[in-house]
């Protein structure tokens, strides 16, 4: 007899990746039962910081119609993981550390994340600042047993299913972070923000925002902080103008929790 999701979701926690990853398969290819893999979107839906803390709060849509139900999220969080509170629909074990650095919500009831479907908020509260991390995505595989195998026939079911991306995550403070390097790495999230991950949809504010920093940087250079500080609050000021849900802005939830939090953090260090 199959043990009952509780039991299984602690297992589940507790011995579900091996050291390494493998890449995902290149082609969907439906299941045992004739279903396609798990799709999904992961937004940030909230972010929010308090000293050292960094709270962020995702929202896992399962889209792919015809799919598998989603059963449970893993995020790298490399930084110190402060609390994960009980997400407020549906029954969830939290893992806060796994393989040392992964945080895992796993879904215990019968009723798994169906298409169309979205999850209530999943929050963690962590100590450092926004980073890009990986995600994975994993479907209910008790119903959909793995359909692919290794060379030696073992397998790993919870990888090979896994829809995987990148999200905003919480890392440690880069260790002898100075102003100027973290202008530079706040200018590398901007520019990875908007080519590849398209966080980001207008060119012309993409360039915008760039010019910004290469200023900061230049001022920093010069040693003209109260400079600096201005191309930095003007940076903040407009992803606040082109952030939100109304046609024609151009910075999504996932940009502004990377950057604005980021540029925050560096203002304070000036």
């Amino acid at each position: 007899m199959l043990p009952t999701y509780r039991i299984r979701a602690v297992v589940f926690c507790l011995a579900l990746l091996p050291a390494a990853l493998p890449a995902q398969t290149a082609t969907p290819e439906r299941n045992l039962h004739g279903q396609l893999p798990l799709g999904v979107r992961v937004h940030v839906r909230g972010v929010a910081q308090r000293g050292d803390t960094v709270t962020l709060a995702y929202a896992v849509e399962n889209v792919r119609s015809g799919g598998e139900d989603f059963t449970a999220l893993l995020v790298d969080i490399p930084a110190a993981v402060v609390h994960m509170p009980k997400p407020a629909r549906f029954d969830w074990v939290m893992q806060p550390r796994y393989k040392g650095t992964i945080a895992a919500w796993v879904l215990v009831e019968d009723d798994m994340l169906h298409a169309g479907q979205t999850s209530p908020d999943l929050t963690i509260l962590a100590r450092g600042v926004p980073g890009l991390v990986r995600y994975w995505a994993v479907p209910d595989l008790v119903a959909n047993p793995a359909r692919f195998v290794d060379e030696d026939g073992t397998g790993d079911p919870y990888l090979v299913f896994a829809d995987t991306g990148t999200t905003v995550g919480v890392v440690p403070v880069p260790a002898g972070a100075t102003p100027a390097s973290l202008v530079a790495r706040l200018l590398a999230l901007t520019q990875r923000a908007c080519d590849p991950l398209g966080w980001i949809s207008k060119a012309g504010i993409c360039q915008s925002l760039e010019v910004k920093l290469t200023h900061a940087q230049s001022a920093l250079v010069a040693g003209d902080v109260e400079s600096a500080r201005g191309e930095l609050r003007a940076f903040g000021n407009e992803l606040d103008a082109q952030h939100g849900a109304q046609p024609g802005k151009a910075v999504n939830d996932d940009a502004y929790a990377l950057l604005g939090l980021n540029a925050a953090f560096l203002l304070a260090q000036l």
